[in-house]
């Protein structure tokens, strides 16, 4: 007795059907890694928003304040990440899953690292965490007010300190005169490499089509994470990352802060 074999037609048939189940599943499960990641973020931004607490605590309300040596400030002085150091007693924190590959700016204008193959992809808020006195770039008011101090505040559940970012600072007075008041470095924090059709590189990034930049440069499922003064961390949809003074629920601006 002969056995049959499949004939073509049944091999193309099947070869065609589990193309197709790949091309529905494979989003699926790139979706499910990401939220995996995603949820990793957050946890690492609760970690460090609850030290940022546990330091405030034993300072006087004070937030960790730091000048990037980029501005002027002391390569010896100690960074906002290794001042609550104490507080998370693990540098992987400061890693994000999600930051793949741009990690450029790990090595701009830091004066050292607490470790080697220290990374760190969270930028922090210059309205908030540069010291009194000092001017961020030559669109930034001098800090003259008590900076970083949460009885000073109008609303730290509202005030943004830190998040997942594209440089290591977030520069609110550069970014949200531009777009609707987003802040782009924040929304475009895996945005590197010189210009795209969405975007023209430049501080800040000149965007020609920001729905195609987000689908393409948010670190998380069209988002990011942030962190805000009194210690919470929350994901938003880059829609809803825009400034207090432009329509928006985040207070990233001096001016919206005190």
């Amino acid at each position: 007795m002969s056995k049959k074999g499949f004939t073509l037609i049944e091999l193309l048939v099947v070869i065609a059907i589990i193309a197709i189940l790949a091309a529905i599943l494979f989003p699926v499960f790139s979706r499910a890694r990401e939220q995996a990641r995603k949820s990793a973020c957050l946890s690492n931004a609760k970690q460090i928003g609850l030290a940022i607490q546990m330091y405030s605590q034993d300072w006087d309300e004070k937030l960790p304040s730091w000048l990037t040596p980029c501005h002027g400030g002391s390569p010896s002085a100690l960074t906002w990440w290794e001042q609550i150091g104490p507080y998370v007693k693990n540098w992987k924190v400061y890693e994000c899953p999600s930051a793949g590959g741009n990690t450029e700016w790990n090595s701009n204008c830091w004066p050292r690292q607490p470790e080697p193959g220290f990374r760190n992809n969270y930028g922090y808020n210059v309205s908030v965490m540069y010291p009194p006195g000092s001017v961020a770039s030559p669109g930034c008011p001098i800090r003259d007010k008590p900076i970083g101090s949460l009885s000073a505040m109008q609303a730290p559940s509202e005030t943004l300190v830190i998040s997942d970012c594209l440089q290591n600072f977030i520069q609110p007075h550069q970014t949200v005169s531009e777009i609707w008041g987003l802040l782009t470095n924040v929304i475009l924090a895996n945005m590197w490499g010189g210009s795209s059709p969405e975007f023209t590189c430049g501080c800040p990034p000149s965007v020609v089509d920001m729905e195609g930049a987000a689908k393409k440069y948010t670190r998380h499922t069209d988002g990011a994470v942030l962190i805000f003064a009194d210690g919470h961390a929350k994901w938003y949809h880059w829609k809803q990352i825009r400034e207090y003074s432009r329509g928006g629920t985040i207070r990233a601006c001096a001016a919206s802060i005190y």
